[in-house]
């Protein structure tokens, strides 16, 4: 058997290999090698692939289209340091419109490292970019090429993609349209520092911004929106209201006593006490053993007379249980 099979069975690659076909000038078999499971593979495949220059582009710009995210992210990697301007707009047209965060962040790191002055409007879109990794490196690429934004709502953008958020507050009434727009950002940590800069402005229109960040989901942001209302304009007074519209969370009422009823003990576990699957093993084991003993009748009519209590009293317990995260 041939020493390096025993070494590098499949699944592994000997790292001479890549060596090899970087040397051979095999662009086709590195693209390969950048969907390989292991991820040191994929980061010496592009590797090599980048100092392939010309010979490695049209394989590349192939990839670019691949249907694995990780072959995307390795072309994407591979192709930034070449000068062609086809290769500048293929990379612009991924950080737009990949559907993997991912890929659209490493598309964006890309465009910083290639160069082209161009496309730095592709850059300050992507500060819009619903995912922040995304914005982060568009924000890298944009003072890499030297970018410098033309008023205060750019310099807002480019500090909340940079996770600048003391410095936000800076631009006062130009920073609110930004600030309103990642309230909506699905990271609620992105939410709470935006509703808290939103308190430090106090300037332009944040009244609204303010009350819808009191319903949010997320607990932290709702808290950090009851901190900034007093310098939002906002009377004290319709705070109560305001946090009384906050989503409701915990367990469902109904949900515990249909268990309860049909299988006696499943609700209580549904609620969190560890004992309610031994009370609905214990119950369903006497049911089972008497109707083997006398027949199903009367078993049936005890479990559901017992069901109906059982019922009754977890409606009662669980109508007074809180329904909503804490402050």
């Amino acid at each position: 058997m041939n020493w390096r099979t025993i070494l590098y069975p499949p699944g592994r690659v000997d790292p001479g290999e890549i060596t090899r076909l970087r040397d051979a000038g095999d662009a086709r078999s590195l693209v390969r090698m950048l969907s390989h499971p292991d991820p040191g593979v994929q980061d010496r495949a592009a590797a090599a692939l980048a100092t392939l220059g010309p010979r490695a582009q049209d394989p590349l710009l192939s990839a670019l289209g691949s249907s694995r995210p990780q072959v995307r992210m390795g072309a994407a990697e591979a192709l930034a340091p070449t000068p062609d301007p086809r290769v500048g707009d293929a990379l612009a047209r991924l950080m737009a419109g990949d559907p993997v965060d991912e890929v659209r962040w490493a598309a964006a790191v890309a465009v910083g490292e290639h160069g082209d002055a161009r496309l730095i409007p592709h850059l300050v879109q992507a500060l819009h970019d619903p995912d922040r990794m995304v914005r982060y490196g568009a924000a890298g690429a944009l003072l890499r090429l030297g970018w410098t934004p033309a008023d205060g709502r750019e310099r807002t953008d480019l500090r909340i993609a940079l996770q600048q958020w003391d410095r936000v507050p800076e631009e006062g009434a130009a920073a609110v349209d930004a600030l309103t727009r990642v309230l909506g950002d699905r990271n609620p940590g992105i939410r709470a520092h935006a509703v808290e800069a939103l308190g430090q402005t106090a300037q332009g229109d944040v009244a609204g911004a303010c009350n819808r960040a009191l319903g949010d989901p997320e607990s932290r942001v709702r808290w950090q929106a009851t901190l900034a209302f007093p310098r939002c304009g906002i009377p004290l007074t319709h705070l109560p209201l305001g946090i009384s519209r906050r989503p409701k969370t915990g367990k469902n009422p109904a949900v515990a006593v249909f268990l309860n009823f049909f299988f006696p003990g499943l609700g209580y576990n549904y609620l969190g006490a560890w004992w309610g699957l031994i009370c609905f093993q214990i119950i369903s084991t006497f049911v089972v053993l008497l109707s083997l003993a006398i027949g199903p009748a009367i078993p049936t009519v005890l479990q559901y007379s017992v069901a109906s209590l059982i019922a009754l009293q977890t409606y009662l317990a669980v109508r007074t249980m809180p329904r909503e995260d804490p402050m």
